[in-house]
């Protein structure tokens, strides 16, 4: 008779630990942030150094840009680090970096229709001190770009 308790208790513990997760439906998995080198080292450097690495990686992405005027780290999305920057010319550009610092460049007015996130409008960055005297973006230019950003969405 002990025999068969314990060997029916024994096959109600593996009845049971065969049933899978137990845990509701609706429980929330907690958040996991991958590391992201590339954009980390990008938040560390100065505003003008930011400028550099951003131009580069639109120019490298072949598209237009001969100045950043402005930029700011916006937020995570799907693993990657979006950046925007505005630059001279009025035209906005997100700039997604991977944690394996891949980069992925894309005009700020296709983010709807890409299923991006919208690009929210940029601080202007000091003046750049290698552009030529009377170059700069004026803040009036700087204001309507960001205005027709906003207007985009």
């Amino acid at each position: 008779m002990k025999t068969l308790t314990a060997a029916a208790a024994l096959g109600f513990a593996l009845a049971l630990s065969g049933c899978g997760d137990t845990t509701p439906p609706n429980a929330q998995a907690p958040a996991i942030r991958i590391a992201n080198p590339g954009s980390d080292r990008l938040k560390a450097l100065s505003p003008l150094n930011q400028r550099i690495g951003l131009r580069r990686a639109i120019r490298g992405a072949r598209e237009t840009c001969s100045r950043v005027v402005g930029l700011a780290y916006q937020q995570e999305h799907r693993d990657l680090a979006m950046w925007v920057a505005l630059c001279a010319g009025g035209r906005n550009w997100a700039v997604f970096i991977a944690p394996d610092e891949g980069v992925q460049v894309r005009d700020c007015r296709q983010a709807a229709q890409l299923g991006l996130p919208a690009c929210r409008p940029v601080a202007p960055l000091p003046p750049d001190p290698m552009a030529p005297e009377g170059t700069e973006v004026s803040a009036n230019e700087l204001e309507a770009a960001n205005r027709n950003l906003t207007n985009a969405q």
